[in-house]
């Protein structure tokens, strides 16, 4: 087992999603203490319970809104509290929805961008001082590789993404006089529920089959194949690591080098 992060207190937000929860168990093998914010915590206890067989020597779950500001900065403090302090913060919650663009109205491009975008920013709001108060701190964002590369059918998420990276990139300046960093990971699409959603959606609009709307997505990476969660959140853990103490205002895209193309 690896000691990265042994006894390191780490806030993860979004640990109830496919990658936020892979996050969490390497986490908890490498024996880190473990804050999860989660909008129902009642829903996470079967993952706590895992998460300690895994050997987190330490896990919380905080009840935590992250459209509400005001719960947002209790629940960063609460955690800071129970752990002591607030080594790491990964943050991984959100998802934007897509869609036509001239269909989808101002409510939905709200919603879809309430926890992606608003709730990563009250994220880092209310930790920022936490860290620049210790001197130090290590935060990781994941964001999503169609910053770079977007999809015209997933606009508000990339619209999210865009935003974070060049909010990460300014935040970096300002974090890092007082020994904090902070980076993002920008992941391709991963098999879940979500992408299966999104490929029958698109074999439906082009009159294939889900399996060809699949291999045409997939045949543009050079890798020819989606990553999988676990391997996305080996690359949040390097970031998050004091593997890369001089890095910050960085990205690093995990895509199997489809955003060459």
């Amino acid at each position: 087992m690896s000691t990265l992060f042994k006894n390191s207190n780490v806030v993860l937000t979004g640990a109830n999603g496919i990658l936020g929860t892979a996050v969490a168990r390497q986490l908890a093998m490498q024996g880190a203490r473990l804050a999860l914010l989660v909008r129902e915590p009642e829903k996470c206890t079967p993952l706590l319970d895992e998460l300690k067989n895994l050997g987190a020597t330490r896990n919380i779950l905080i009840k935590c809104d992250l459209t509400q500001a005001h719960c947002t900065d209790a629940a960063i403090a609460e955690a800071a509290h129970q752990l002591g302090s607030i080594d790491v913060l990964i943050a991984a919650a959100g998802a934007a929805q897509g869609g036509l663009f001239w269909e989808i109205d101002d409510a939905a491009w709200q919603r879809n961008l309430e926890v992606k975008l608003f709730g990563t920013i009250r994220t880092l709001r209310a930790v920022s001082p936490f860290m620049i108060a210790q001197r130090k701190g290590r935060i990781v964002v994941i964001v999503g590789n169609s910053a770079a590369q977007p999809e015209p059918r997933m606009l508000p998420g990339a619209a999210a993404n865009a935003a974070l990276l060049a909010i990460i990139r300014g935040l970096a300046k300002e974090l890092g006089p007082h020994g904090v960093v902070i980076n993002a990971v920008n992941p391709g699409p991963v098999h879940s529920p979500r992408w299966q959603n999104l490929m029958q959606a698109t074999a439906t609009r082009e009159g294939i089959s889900t399996a060809e709307a699949e291999q045409k997505f997939i045949s543009r990476s050079s890798l020819r194949r989606l990553a999988t969660a676990e391997e996305v959140a080996q690359h949040v853990l390097y970031l998050a690591s004091p593997l890369t103490a001089h890095i910050t205002g960085s990205s690093l895209t995990v895509d199997g080098g489809s955003s060459s193309y």
